[in-house]
């Protein structure tokens, strides 16, 4: 509660002044006796009233103000989309006629031609993560307009062989991607993705993820990425093999 004698708020003062006013200035029975004379009380009744117009015109000025803004913007928003529907009849009949001086008698400048995107964003931070089910899983980031997609490719390092080639692997509009089929017997396996756009523009390939499977012979397999132990490899290709039998029935 407040302990303020006077409110500050200025809504909260004018009310307030005109009740006291009014109480002070008492009924047929005159004043009550509080120590103010009746003109004293007379002065602060008639500017409590003159408050009160001012305070009621601003209030009232507020409130046209806010309509006038209404009207304003309503007009505005009509007037851009008449606009707009005169501008694509000129632009039209600029066409049909083939006559670019439309634009010149009507004193607007012509469409700009529309460009293909030349550029599409190469994908960054790639991760990885593997899964109980012997599974990878692949994310990273990517500025994604409408319609792109992220094409990914692979390359592995079977166990004392040279790398291979990379590979396609799929296409997709996600920024992470499952290998559902890990081989089995391999160093490392890694991973590199592109965006390519609606207009079949495509980035250049990001950087290789790679993922170790633990140390091969005391050293270790493959270079960057993630890596695991032996035992977590382990698991891993066990989990491989567990999901090959139940495909195999």
């Amino acid at each position: 509660m407040s302990n303020e004698r006077v409110p500050r708020a200025e809504a909260e003062f004018v009310d307030w002044l005109r009740d006291r006013v009014a109480l002070w200035t008492g009924g047929q029975s005159g004043p009550p006796d509080i120590g103010l004379t009746a003109a004293q009380i007379a002065t602060l009744s008639g500017l409590s009233a003159t408050l009160d117009d001012k305070y009621q015109q601003l209030k009232d000025l507020k409130a046209q103000k806010k309509a006038a803004r209404v009207e304003k913007d309503t007009a505005l928003e009509a007037a851009r989309a008449m606009l707009g529907g005169s501008i694509e009849i000129i632009d039209g009949y600029a066409k049909t006629t083939s006559d670019p001086d439309v634009y010149a008698r009507a004193q607007i400048d012509p469409p700009r031609p529309r460009t293909p995107r030349s550029e599409a964003p190469v994908p960054t931070n790639l991760a990885l993560r593997s899964t109980t089910n012997g599974r990878l899983v692949l994310s990273f980031d990517a500025n994604k307009g409408l319609g792109s997609v992220f094409v990914i490719q692979r390359r592995i390092k079977p166990i004392g062989q040279n790398v291979g080639p990379f590979t396609y692997m799929d296409t997709t509009g996600q920024k992470s991607w499952t290998d559902e089929h890990v081989p089995g017997g391999i160093e490392w396996v890694g991973y590199q993705v592109a965006t390519k756009l609606t207009n079949n523009v495509r980035s250049d390939w990001s950087d290789e993820r790679v993922f170790n499977f633990g140390t091969i012979g005391g050293e270790s397999a493959g270079a960057g990425g993630e890596t695991i132990t032996i035992d977590q490899a382990q698991k891993l290709k066990d989990a491989q093999t567990a999901k090959g039998k139940d495909k195999a029935g």
